[in-house]
C-alpha cells in the first residue's frame, strides 16, 4: 500500500501556484518590454503570447506560445512572484502597473 502512494504521488503533477493579477508589469530600470498577464492565463512575456499559461516552482510554463509570424512553440521560463508583488525575470525587477508602461 506505501508502495502504491508513493507512486501516485510520484506520478501526480506539482500543484501550480496562482498567476499573478492581471496587469502590465514594467521592468526596472531597463529599455526592455513588460510582461502582461491576462485574466483568462495568457501571459505575454520575451515577446510571445503564451496560452493557458501555468506557474509552479518559478517557471512560467505553456505549450502554446505565438510569436511574431504565427509561428507556435512551447515555453518554459523562470518566472518568479516576490513577496511584494512584483516579478523577476531572467534576472530584471518588474513592478505591476496600472494602465501601459511609460
Amino acid at each position: 500500500m506505501t508502495r502504491f502512494l508513493i507512486a501516485l504521488m510520484l506520478a501526480t503533477p506539482a500543484a501550480a501556484d496562482p498567476l499573478p493579477p492581471a496587469g502590465f508589469y514594467c521592468p526596472i530600470g531597463r529599455d526592455i518590454m513588460p510582461i502582461i498577464v491576462d485574466v483568462g492565463g495568457t501571459v505575454g512575456i520575451d515577446s510571445l503570447e503564451c496560452r493557458k499559461a501555468r506557474l509552479a516552482g518559478g517557471r512560467l510554463t505553456s505549450r502554446t506560445c505565438y510569436a511574431n509570424g504565427a509561428s507556435v512553440s512551447s515555453v518554459d521560463l523562470e518566472l518568479v512572484v516576490l513577496p511584494g508583488g512584483g516579478l523577476l525575470h531572467d534576472g530584471v525587477r518588474y513592478r505591476r502597473q496600472v494602465g501601459r508602461c511609460p
